[in-house]
């Protein structure tokens, strides 16, 4: 057994930031703190990470010695989005003759709407780069998006994913003023102008913000003496280095919800489930199916982007949602929340607080621009925000042991509120609690019909308002409600356990060749697989060090999101076929081995109809009902690929409809599902392909 270590998670929400300490051989919990998550402090949101990690490391102690990374996972860039607090974005476009009037126009995106209510401006400029790109017309462009008050840069340019060189170029020009920038080709290697821009858009939105956060959450490692490394979760399930959380933070979207699932599936080894995340600001619902959850691309509002995530249901009523009224009854709770409105739960007032003075109702506007009409509670010089997590302990509902137990003063609280409704307090709270559990109630509804998902599948509880939102969620639903220890924290757990790195160096009297940083990668790249990393989520960043000497490759991942992974041994080969079978629901005699390389075992019957593959560690990777599966090298597979697109594609004369494409490729699956022309899927498989040299097998599905 390997010697014991450390692992930190840090799980940033709305309301609350949770810090942990998990052993990473037997999992058990060896610290915990937790603190309001810090968002109108000089620092934002940091402030608290800070806080909670100084907490931590001061608990753990000389055992501090022992942590071998901290791992972070955050809903600030999707709380951001819903709440729609984010800068005005400049959008530089890029284009050449003959097609600067279509670049022009797939690049000016215009207001982009995140949540109802609430939208990301933007401001265009285009660059024609038919005659090459002069410094001054670049820097005149990014003057005059200072001048419109542009808090960030995104820049796009027509086929960079082939040549990113200018995109490049104006982003280190942005950077140089002091404009935080992004480029639309580091966040996807598919085609699709408008796409690649509208996601730029959004990444570029939180840069500022999570620039911040980055910096400070480093500088309390450092303070507390502590030199593991820090990686970020994604919203996928997969790990990136704090540098590339500082380029792509709209890759965290959906990561608080990740941390949840992984949770869920490492800790409770579930193979279905509905997971509920109550926070104070939002809700998170996710699913479980067959021991693994479903990824998919995001769409802001209805329109694509690059951004992959859990498929999850982020719902805007959480335990600190304030209620809101309309005349005499509720009308909403959500989504404004306590901390928004820089308010204290009434039901953690002191119980003589609301006996020394007389309570009145005061509705307010959390924030400039916001309806004055969500509930407070006015106590002689101090207001109180009503929300959900009120409601519920006023009715009782939260046990005595609960992170979210309050005392007897719930009641007293909604008093006001009933006299405006014309009720009684209990009926009051019921309204309030009510509101918010329909909210949810909605969401879960349509994650078990979107997945199939039969009334013996479980909800599992975890959150800091599991206990006053869950339980009424469940019995609503007629499910069992599972509430796993430590709930309050559970995510973070799932954060620390989730992740991998894994750092390879070798001498360089200069700087190396490509063939040798490829050979550094790969090294890296296999033993994060080894320690347990899922494959298709690690990624490597190589660097070279002149003054050391040395060319280091340092590779992050995560563990599979799949019931038990955070446990898993290379698995032998016949139990790889018996997971390939389990995952396709057929006996094993059924398939045969088409493909392997280090990293993955491709099972199929008889080339076409359902196909699996499997990692090293026994984890699904992909399964699927196949139209074809084609396996080959380089050049003669893109072509045969090509031929099968063509076959597969069906003309609606109006517009086509695509096949799904994925492609196991070396350690990666490229997934070109979001594609909108066969020449985007053709392109990214010939790219992949040309980088790979090896056998690759293409799944092609209806």
């Amino acid at each position: 057994m390997r010697a014991s270590a450390l692992r930190v998670g840090v799980d940033v929400g709305g309301t609350f930031t949770k810090a942990v300490a998990v052993d990473s051989v037997d999992l058990g919990l060896r610290a915990n703190q937790t603190v309001p998550t810090t968002h109108h402090a000089e620092l934002g949101v940091s402030a608290g990470v800070a806080n909670a990690l100084g907490l931590l490391l001061a608990d753990l102690g000389p055992a501090a010695d022992a942590v071998e990374y901290a791992a972070f996972s955050t809903t600030q860039a999707m709380n951001a989005l819903l709440e729609g607090d984010v800068p005005r974005v400049g959008v530089i476009g890029i284009g050449s003759a003959p097609e600067l009037r279509a670049a022009r126009k797939r690049t000016r995106v215009g207001a982009v709407k995140l949540a109802p209510g609430r939208e990301l401006q933007t401001e265009h400029e285009f660059l024609d780069a038919t005659q090459g790109l002069a410094d001054g017309a670049i820097d005149m462009a990014l003057s005059r998006l200072a001048e419109a008050d542009c808090g960030a840069v995104a820049v796009s340019g027509a086929y960079a994913v082939d040549d990113p060189a200018l995109e490049m170029r104006v982003a280190e020009r942005a950077r140089a003023v002091g404009m935080p920038a992004c480029c639309g080709h580091e966040l996807t290697g598919i085609y699709g102008l408008e796409t690649r821009t509208v996601s730029a858009a959004i990444n570029a939105s939180i840069l500022p913000t999570v620039e911040l956060t980055a910096g400070v959450v480093e500088g309390a490692l450092r303070e507390a003496g502590v030199g593991a490394p820090l990686l970020v979760l994604r919203g996928d399930g997969g790990a990136m280095s704090m540098e590339a959380f500082r380029r792509r933070p709209s890759f965290t979207v959906g990561s608080g919800p990740a941390a949840g699932v992984a949770a869920a599936l490492q800790v409770l080894e579930l193979s279905d489930a509905i997971v509920l995340e109550c926070g104070g600001t939002s809700s998170n619902v996710s699913v479980i199916k067959r021991g693994r959850p479903v990824l998919r691309s995001i769409r802001v509002m209805g329109r694509p982007t690059s951004i992959r995530s859990i498929d999850s249901w982020v719902v805007g009523a959480a335990g600190g949602s304030m209620g809101r009224l309309n005349r005499r009854r509720i009308a909403e709770v959500g989504p404004r929340s306590a901390h928004i409105a820089e308010l204290e739960y009434a039901c953690f007032a002191t119980p003589e607080t609301f006996t020394a003075v007389e309570l009145a109702l005061e509705p307010i506007a959390p924030r400039a621009g916001d309806p004055p009409s969500y509930v407070a509670v006015r106590a002689g010089h101090d207001r109180y925000a009503l929300t959900a997590t009120c409601a519920a302990n006023a009715l009782g509902l939260v046990p005595e042991e609960s992170h979210a137990h309050a005392p007897a003063s719930a009641v007293a609280a909604f008093g006001p509120l009933a006299r405006h409704l014309r009720t009684t307090p209990d009926r009051a709270a019921r309204q309030m609690l009510d509101a918010a559990v329909e909210k949810i109630v909605a969401a879960a509804v349509e994650a078990a019909r979107q997945h199939d998902l039969d009334e013996r599948v479980p909800i599992v509880a975890l959150g800091g308002a599991a206990d006053a939102l869950a339980g009424e969620v469940a019995r609503r639903l007629g499910r069992e409600l599972v509430r796993p220890e430590h709930a309050e924290v559970l995510s973070s757990v799932g954060a620390a356990l989730s992740l991998v790195r894994s750092e390879v160096q070798r001498s360089a009297t200069h700087d190396p060749s490509r063939e040798t940083r490829v050979m550094v990668a790969r090294t890296a790249e296999r033993e994060c697989v080894e320690s347990g990393a899922a494959p298709a989520t690690v990624s490597v960043e190589t660097t070279y060090d002149p003054g050391a000497g040395v060319v280091r490759a340092t590779a992050t991942g995560a563990v599979a999101l799949e019931a038990g992974a955070a446990s898993r041994e290379p698995t032998p080969e016949p139990a790889l076929l018996e997971a390939a079978a389990s995952a396709l629901e057929i006996p094993g005699k059924r398939l045969d081995l088409i493909a392997s390389n280090d990293f993955y075992r491709v099972f199929s019957e008889n080339g076409s109809g359902r196909v699996a593959v499997i990692d090293t560690l026994g984890g699904v990777a992909l399964a699927e009902q196949a139209r074809r599966v084609l396996v080959g090298e380089g050049d003669q597979l893109a072509t045969r690929l090509r031929d099968e697109v063509d076959a597969a594609t069906v003309n609606l004369g109006v517009a086509s409809m695509l096949p799904r494409v994925s492609l196991v490729c070396g350690a990666r699956i490229l997934d070109m599902s979001d594609a909108r022309r066969a020449e985007e899927i053709l392109v990214a498989a010939e790219r992949a392909l040309a980088d790979h040299g090896g056998t690759a097998v293409a799944v092609v599905t209806r």
